[in-house]
């Protein structure tokens, strides 16, 4: 495969997983259904690799790319909601205390999970 051609598969890579984004808007909006249309976008790709319609091939590089970089992605979003002050007013402290506590006992759960796993195969190896 030359190097055009693997451009060109990336291209059609997301323009597949941009497709199904843009099907989950359009059937939200024809129904009123009370859900992002990402997420039913999502849940139709879900059901489009579950019967191999979709090829999971199709998408392989294009969505592997997207996960490799998704903090990224979400970086102006953060900054964007943060920088609006009507985002503070409806948020309000206890909320922001309450992420944040929380965001710090999921870290340390999932260190000493962690810790503790590599603790049992260590002694497993033994």
């Amino acid at each position: 495969m030359e190097r055009g051609d693997m451009k060109l598969s990336w291209l059609f890579q997301f323009i597949i997983l941009i497709g199904f984004l843009f099907l989950g808007h359009i059937i939200v909006s024809l129904f009123s259904i009370p859900l992002p249309g990402a997420i039913v976008g999502m849940i139709l790709l879900f059901i489009g690799l579950l019967t191999r319609l979709v090829n999971i091939k199709w998408i392989e590089k294009a969505s592997s790319f997207q996960l490799k970089h998704l903090t990224l992605l979400f970086i102006p979003l953060i900054a964007g909601l943060f920088l609006s002050s009507s985002f503070l007013d409806i948020l309000q402290w206890n909320i922001l205390i309450i992420l944040i506590v929380s965001s710090i006992c999921c870290l340390l759960g999932t260190a000493f999970t962690v810790e503790w796993y590599e603790k049992l195969k260590r002694r497993k190896a033994k």
